[in-house]
């Protein structure tokens, strides 16, 4: 019974149409044994996804984070687990849901259904290199959040932008880790003047806040997927992280699945390729 509910797809990588021959293909571009390729994607849950949640959590390993962490990230409001190897098919139910409806819904196609947008991610990672994963960007609102972090904290947040910082390196051919840091940038935008390489420019910056106590700092082997969640009672940070406000009002829960897809992944940069630091597709399985 177990193996059969645990048998998920493990190709996660979006489909892409064959370059023309003249084009640079993956496999002639160079190879860099520093790159990890990390897939995200978060997910919009129905409420009846929602009542599936815990049966998800039956599947994911939670000891993967000492239990001091656990209970810090608890009362937070956040959960971390471990898929190993392959999604559960509860969950790549929801991915495959989710790529139907973004296929068939050009409101789900551009992005504006809810304040989270259920596209998955494929960010090409080295060790110095921060990639920024955007969860929710509430820039005409001003909200109450109180958290845990050396005591009790918090207070009145303007414009607030809720964000993971995110960092990868291989340790060995078939392993990396992972650092998976939330932050809030929040108030105005001030511009300060920059000097650096010899030269001068602008730049804009805000107020933020790194939560560094509830980083998740972990090694993963390839294929590796870890599952981000709201506690079952809202709450704290993960309230905020973890529930989206469709167009229509409605309240949804939201998760997050991680998956190291690739080690000694294709640098695309290396070869002045032009490109985003993150291929932005509909979420395919093939």
């Amino acid at each position: 019974m177990l193996a059969g509910s645990t048998c998920g797809c493990a190709q996660w990588l979006p489909s892409r149409k064959e370059p023309e021959a003249s084009q640079p293909t993956l496999l002639h571009r160079e190879i860099a044994s520093d790159t990890v390729g990390v897939e995200t994607i978060f997910l919009r849950l129905s409420s009846v996804e929602s009542e599936q949640l815990r049966d998800l959590w039956a599947y994911a390993d939670q000891q993967i984070l000492p239990p001091e962490q656990r209970m810090l990230l608890d009362q937070n409001g956040m959960r971390v687990g471990k898929f190993a190897g392959q999604l559960p098919a509860i969950a790549q139910a929801w991915v495959d849901r989710n790529a139907t409806r973004i296929q068939n819904d050009p409101m789900e196609q551009a992005g504006v259904v809810a304040d989270v947008s259920s596209f998955s991610e494929l960010w090409r990672c080295r060790a110095d290199q921060r990639k920024v994963l955007t969860v929710r960007n509430l820039s005409k609102e001003t909200v109450n959040l109180f958290y845990n972090e050396d005591g009790f904290r918090g207070g009145q947040f303007s414009s607030p932008h809720f964000l993971f910082s995110l960092y990868a390196k291989p340790l060995g051919p078939n392993s990396a880790q992972i650092l998976l840091r939330p932050e809030m940038q929040y108030g105005e935008s001030r511009r300060s003047v920059v000097a650096k390489d010899s030269a001068i420019r602008t730049q804009e910056t805000r107020e933020s806040i790194r939560w560094d106590s509830l980083s998740l700092v972990l090694s993963m082997q390839q294929g590796d997927c870890l599952i981000l969640s709201g506690s079952p009672q809202p709450r704290g940070i993960g309230e905020y992280f973890f529930q989206t406000r469709s167009k229509e009002g409605e309240i949804q829960d939201v998760i997050l699945l991680v998956r190291i897809a690739q080690l000694n992944a294709p640098d695309e940069f290396a070869q002045g390729q032009i490109s985003k630091a993150s291929d932005k597709t509909k979420f395919n399985r093939r």
